[in-house]
């Protein structure tokens, strides 16, 4: 692949790689690429996919209490989301 995207763009280029996915997943996804960035933290992470989903990008697709008592969320992204890595993807990174 070529140079790291911006990390919200990458979270988001991860979504569209599976059918769905939480926080949690998605950093242990990036963290061989971003583990060692100051923004590398799950408060970071929540902001990003609020943002995207604030802004019609990805949406919220189903949540559930795990075994700690916490909530998680799963997102998956949208016509929306998939629109914008179309138009604004490097051809590096697309998929074969």
């Amino acid at each position: 692949m070529a140079e790291l995207l911006p990390l919200r763009f990458r979270i988001l280029h991860y979504i569209s790689t599976v059918d769905k996915a939480c926080v949690e997943q998605i950093m242990k996804a990036l963290e061989p690429e971003y583990g060692t960035e100051k923004q590398f933290k799950k408060a970071v992470f929540m902001d990003h996919l609020l943002d995207l989903k604030a802004n019609f990008i990805i949406d919220d697709n189903d949540a559930v209490i795990d075994d700690k008592g916490e909530l998680v969320i799963y997102y998956s992204i949208n016509h929306e989301g998939r629109r914008l890595l179309n138009k604004y993807l490097p051809k590096g990174w697309r998929q074969k």
